[in-house]
């Protein structure tokens, strides 16, 4: 009897090649076959990553691989070009790739786990009569906004580009869910219009690709969305999907090498005394704006560990206030990629300062460290309003009237955030509440566990043979 096969299909961006990753992991370790589907170029960034030879299999995860429809010197970092790819011609290639898959009897696949905003490979699991799973690594709200979207469509608070009249509406999607701003939607946060146009364009499609599925796998948990999750039968929390491998023996899909050279020096510093400070893999400064950070970390005196990535500034090279690396270099760490979640467990570590991203956000969540926030896009602008109004283990960084966060804004918040002890007491309570979630027999260890078992009855390879797979 062959192993069950889950060909698991992310968004080609790196906030959603990580919870698949180790989601993928994991149903390794209950025994399954996976396929993980990545364009060319993202496998060959993780394969460089990890400096390994193999383009075939990452710890026993097989690769296969589509083209992304972009030429190799195109900026990967353009999310308008790469959401009109998975609008317009991902689903032929995806088609081919699978049906290439099914067709050999060894590899009949078992099921497609898809990430919701790839509906086209949810499409291609239907044509081909698998079992169709959407996965959701965002917050439950933001899924929820997705899915509110043809309501409000039509009830006029939505035209059909996306935009609101008037702008920024207080709207309350449910009795259950908190009022918001039309600005914190996901595509409103674009200043490009022809970006602002596609990012919504990909957002109504996905209230129609959860018809296609049976059931939605979220990286989340009732503990901070319940609300959100009682509007969406068919979601399933299973996060938050944390490594289970803080010791590093398993790869988690990073598109850059991790320095692990920050470790040891945050061991020689003081507990509870260096900032970190990393804005994900999409986030854009310009120079004005990273030299007034670089000068805000300078004047706060505090030991820091800053994620410098290559890509981090707008069509220019970096470029560091005089003097600023030799002054500081006794106080400073700067790296161009981090293994965030060994970095967030650290003792040292006293604050992030973040993007807020959904995986910067749970990770935090599962280390009780308090959050400076700094959204740059999408989903970033809602994980901010949890963050600082509905659970109150951070504060937001405000722009001056330039749009500039100025280095006495830095400056002040890291004080005012440091000396905040009602935001330490919430931040180690939430810390609690992901430990009483994650784990043996825990909730949603629970449900990940329960989805396996369905899938596996529902098996032709296992039907008859259950207790043994």
């Amino acid at each position: 009897m062959g192993k069950l096969h889950a060909v698991v299909v992310p968004f080609p961006a790196q906030g959603h090649v990580l919870p698949l990753m180790e989601l993928s992991h994991r149903l390794v370790d209950r025994g399954f076959r996976v396929t993980l589907v990545c364009t060319e170029f993202d496998q060959a960034r993780m394969v460089a990553a990890l400096h390994k030879e193999t383009h075939h299999s990452i710890d026993g995860i097989c690769l296969a691989t589509v083209r992304d429809g972009l030429e190799p010197d195109d900026d990967r970092g353009d999310a308008g070009r790469l959401c009109k790819f998975i609008l317009d011609d991902y689903e032929q290639l995806l088609e081919d790739l699978l049906r290439k898959i099914n067709e050999r009897e060894e590899d009949k696949i078992s099921c497609v786990i898809a990430d919701l905003h790839v509906g086209a490979a949810l499409l291609v699991a239907k044509k081909i009569g698998v079992p169709r799973i959407g996965f959701w690594p965002a917050s439950v709200g933001i899924l929820v906004q997705c899915l509110h979207i043809p309501k409000l469509l039509e009830s006029g608070i939505l035209d059909c580009h996306g935009e609101t009249s008037p702008p920024n509406q207080i709207i309350q999607l449910s009795p259950t869910i908190p009022e918001m701003s039309t600005s914190y939607f996901s595509w409103n946060c674009f200043g490009d219009p022809r970006m602002k146009k596609v990012v919504f364009q990909l957002m109504s499609a996905t209230s129609q690709t959860v018809t296609l599925v049976d059931e939605i796998l979220c990286n989340s948990f009732a503990g901070i969305e319940a609300a959100a999750l009682d509007l969406i039968p068919l979601a399933i929390p299973i996060g938050p999907l944390l490594s289970t491998n803080r010791d590093g023996t398993k790869p988690v899909g990073h598109f850059w090498p991790e320095d692990t050279s920050c470790l040891s020096w945050l061991d020689q510093q003081q507990d509870r005394s260096v900032i970190y400070i990393a804005f994900g893999s999409f986030t854009i400064l310009n120079q004005t704006q990273f030299q007034e950070l670089a000068a805000g970390l300078e004047r706060t005196g505090r030991p820091f560990l800053w994620v410098v990535r290559p890509n981090l500034m707008s069509g220019s090279p970096v470029v560091y206030p005089e003097d600023f690396l030799a002054r500081l270099a006794n106080r400073g760490k700067i790296i161009s990629w981090a293994p965030q979640q060994k970095v967030l467990s650290h003792p040292a570590v006293a604050c992030f300062m973040s993007h807020c991203g959904w995986n910067s956000t749970t990770e935090v969540l599962g280390n009780g460290i308090p959050i400076l926030c700094w959204p740059y896009f999408a989903d970033q602008l809602l994980n901010r309003k949890y963050i600082c109004e509905v659970w109150k283990i951070g504060m937001e960084l405000q722009a001056d009237d330039k749009g500039i966060i100025t280095r006495e804004e830095v400056q002040q918040k890291v004080k005012d955030l440091l000396c905040d002890e009602g935001i330490k007491t919430r931040s180690l309570k939430m810390k609690q509440m992901v430990e009483d979630t994650v784990g043996n027999g825990r909730i949603s260890t629970q449900n990940f566990d329960d989805f396996v078992e369905r899938i596996k009855r529902s098996s032709p390879i296992c039907s008859s043979c259950f207790e043994n797979c």
